[in-house]
């Protein structure tokens, strides 16, 4: 997979996005470590997955080409798109993307994503077995940790740039300077711990927000969605980018 961030970095790989970076497979967990699951019977909707598993899987993609507004919209495994209709009730049964069918992401300071219904104005949320689109300001109901469904290994990939990661030469730094990812030093390991994700490299060295190689992991990442993109952002909210002549992977 190739991972791709419109801010930093691209990630792609065959169980995660497309080649172009537009469509994500994603687990949703809610504040009670509970997956937003699609049932297969009866288009039923809920919060009560245990594990990321098939009716957890979700893809995540732009709505049409309001990339910009960073407007998704979430696709079951289905096929069928989450969406909330005139009376704010969550429903998953329709295969066309319609106008309920439209979120906007607002990232909290944790991390964790509130999903803001734009036909509605209210944020999604889950109470005991039901879905709710109620809320006007996300509270712990309405946030969600983005479990990203890939393989253990991606090769990372700068949309600036137009280049791929690679572990430097000195096996101390990576750097973003490959035309094509070739070979285990442009293989890196996306770790999800508690929400967020440690970037570990071949070698068995974690990166750090200042772009050195450590072999403890001392800096955790945020996951981010910017127009078909992924990011990574690091707790005083600055994003991994390519830094400098050497595009040295770090935090700014």
């Amino acid at each position: 997979m190739a991972v791709s961030m419109k801010v930093t970095m691209t990630m792609a790989n065959g169980n995660g996005g497309d080649s172009n970076g537009l469509k994500w497979h994603v687990g949703l967990l809610n504040s009670r470590y509970k997956y937003l699951t699609a049932e297969t019977f009866g288009c039923k909707v809920n919060a009560n997955g245990a594990a990321l598993k098939k009716k957890q899987l979700w893809s995540l993609e732009p709505f049409a080409s309001e990339a910009e507004e960073e407007a998704v919209c979430l696709k079951s495994h289905l096929g069928k798109y989450l969406a909330v209709d005139q009376f704010g009730n969550v429903t998953c049964d329709s295969e066309e993307r319609e106008a309920g069918a439209k979120f906007r992401v607002v990232v909290n300071e944790d991390g964790r994503w509130a999903l803001k219904n734009v036909a509605r104005g209210y944020f999604l949320g889950a109470s005991d077995d039901k879905l709710l689109c109620s809320a006007k300001a996300p509270g712990e109901a309405e946030l969600w940790t983005v479990h990203l469904a890939a393989r253990p290994q991606v090769n990372l990939r700068s949309v600036g740039r137009r280049r791929y990661a690679r572990l430097s030469a000195d096996q101390d730094e990576i750097q973003v300077d490959a035309n094509t990812p070739w070979g285990e030093d442009a293989l890196f390991t996306l770790e999800f711990r508690d929400g967020r994700y440690a970037v570990h490299a071949c070698n068995g060295r974690y990166l750090r927000a200042d772009g050195k190689l450590s072999e403890d992991c001392e800096c955790l990442f945020g996951l981010e969605f910017h127009g078909g993109h992924l990011a990574l952002r690091d707790p005083q909210g600055r994003y991994v980018s390519p830094i400098g002549s050497k595009a040295v992977l770090r935090t700014r």
